[in-house]
């Protein structure tokens, strides 16, 4: 990150203003954490509560969530919810991943795994995002990991807490060196907490400059140009062809009309004879 000491020095005094906030923990275990993750990710603390008990009010066991088609799990959560089917088409895709892996939709392969196969476990599954791979390993398996979304990445950039030109991955990883691996869990909670009450950050449109409109107008003028030169040299060598043509019909006739003399002549010659 750009001027890293600076923002270090920023985030130090800024974590001492955050929000206490407890940790809490979802009661279907692992496959909980993945669960609520995917509908934590880009949404409010208050959104994630009322879909996980939907989600789970709607399924008789976890796997009935696997089975569930996208557009179901969307009309379960809400059509209004943020990015409802990408988080129904990620949710499913990841649950899928690990069915494959354990023929089940457990994790309980990871039980006593070393936390660098736990990361590479959850990194390489399909379809899931930054956010939710590093909430699930830290929440379930004690991994260093900060969780950060693209609601947490716009909130700190408006604050001038990170630099403007970092991503959610290289956020996620410099915080990470600003904590204690023992205090994670914390940070997340806490800065859930206070993203919450953020305002939400508007999409900024920007106008093209007028000097590139004005190079767009004067290209366009170009090509026109262009295309009208040579529209009017195939209309000339058209005019001129014809000319040529005509030209050349008026020899060959000429000829034609001599050597027609030419054998009147040398006929009437041989009948005097």
């Amino acid at each position: 990150m750009k001027n890293a000491t600076e923002f270090a020095k920023k985030f130090k005094t800024f974590r001492k203003k955050l929000p206490k906030e407890e940790v809490v923990y979802r009661n279907h275990g692992p496959i909980g954490e993945v669960i609520y993750s995917h509908l934590l990710w880009n949404a409010t603390a208050k959104q994630a509560n009322a879909a996980y008990e939907k989600l789970m009010q709607a399924a008789v066991a976890m796997n009935d969530l696997r089975m569930n088609h996208v557009f179901e799990m969307v009309e379960i959560i809400g059509v209004s919810y943020p990015q409802a089917e990408e988080r129904a088409k990620r949710l499913k895709s990841v649950l899928n991943a690990i069915y494959k892996r354990e023929h089940n939709v457990t994790l309980d392969s990871l039980e006593g795994v070393g936390k660098r196969d736990v990361r590479e476990y959850f990194e390489t599954l399909n379809g899931i995002t930054p956010f939710v791979c590093n909430r699930v390993i830290s929440m379930s398996f004690e991994v260093a990991a900060v969780p950060v979304d693209d609601r947490t990445l716009d909130a700190l950039i408006a604050n001038n807490i990170v630099h403007e030109e970092v991503d959610v991955v290289e956020t996620s990883a410099w915080i990470g060196r600003q904590v204690k691996a023992t205090e994670v869990l914390e940070v997340h909670a806490c800065l859930q907490a206070w993203v919450e009450v953020q305002p939400a950050r508007k999409p900024v449109f920007k106008k093209a400059p007028a000097k590139k409109k004005a190079a767009k107008k004067a290209t366009k003028k170009k090509i026109v140009k262009k295309v009208a030169k040579k529209v009017a040299k195939k209309k000339v060598s058209k005019k001129v062809t014809k000319k040529v043509a005509k030209k050349v019909a008026k020899k060959v006739a000429k000829k034609v009309a001599k050597k027609k003399v030419a054998k009147k002549t040398t006929t009437k010659k041989k009948t005097k004879k």
